[in-house]
């Protein structure tokens, strides 16, 4: 395992963005498996603290702060506060989401702003507050969550889709611009996961052992980090469920089709 402290001498820090359930907590968990000091970030204060003890009764290191990421200003304070209590960001995952599928007609413009704010923008000002000391230690790791929906045109999807379609460009200019630098980024891109933003198995009669969890998304980014920085992967990684029926374009259009049917609840979620 070639960890940011082993291959720089500097601390390893990690910042979990949306760390507080689903994939950024185990995310943030298997980091701090791995020996990084790890930065909790999220707005629900009680959920990150339950996740930062877990952590440290496995013996690692956890800063839980309570943010809403989505607040101007909020990115730079959370970076500034990993880098003055765990060292330098040496790995940024940013794992925050909101979504609320509708049609475009249909879309609100007070849920776009959202979904653009909390799944493109706030990534984007984490990115731009990290990377001037990755570009300095000439060393650093970006990955952002997106989803098996930003690489499909799935009607519904509204600004989520598109919100996902595009953090895949932004991390691809953030790994152009910077992969001369020893700087590596990818966009992990599941597919169906079991987690509170996603519809229940159960609802679309798909089993739950066909579904991907939290950890095979969190096995990824530790298999990416773990990559010799002489390979670059991506920078977009797809990580879809085998059976087709779990794949996330399918598996969204019906549950799009059941909502409208007025049979489910409501499909507007945020997991920060």
């Amino acid at each position: 395992m070639n960890s940011a402290a082993e291959t720089t001498g500097l601390p390893a820090a990690a910042l979990v963005a949306g760390a507080s359930s689903g994939i950024g907590a185990a995310v943030a968990r298997r980091l701090a498996a791995r020996g990084h000091a790890v930065s909790l970030v999220g707005r629900r204060e009680a959920e990150l603290k339950e996740v930062a003890e877990s952590i440290r009764t496995g013996g690692g290191t956890a800063l839980p702060l309570a943010l809403d990421l989505a607040e101007p200003g909020a990115p730079a304070e959370a970076v500034a506060a990993t880098a003055a209590a765990l060292g330098p960001v040496g790995v940024l995952v940013c794992s925050a989401g909101a979504i609320r599928l509708a049609a475009i007609h249909e879309t609100e413009e007070r849920h776009w702003e959202r979904q653009v704010r909390v799944n493109l923008t706030v990534p984007f000002l984490l990115a731009r507050e990290v990377l001037p000391g990755m570009r300095e230690r000439r060393h650093g790791w970006i990955v952002n969550i997106g989803s098996g929906v930003g690489s499909e045109v799935v009607p519904g999807s509204g600004g989520y889709g598109v919100s996902k379609h595009a953090v895949e460009r932004l991390t691809e200019l953030v790994h152009e611009e910077n992969r001369d630098l020893g700087i590596r980024a990818a966009t992990v891109a599941p597919g169906w996961v079991a987690t509170r933003l996603a519809a229940r198995p159960a609802d679309l009669g798909v089993p739950e052992d066909e579904v991907l969890d939290a950890e095979d998304i969190a096995d990824t980014v530790a298999w990416l980090l773990d990559r010799p920085a002489r390979m670059s992967v991506g920078p977009l990684v797809r990580v879809e469920p085998t059976a087709s029926r779990a794949a996330a374009g399918d598996a969204m259009t019906r549950h799009l089709t059941r909502a409208r049917a007025g049979s489910a609840g409501p499909i507007a979620k945020e997991s920060r």
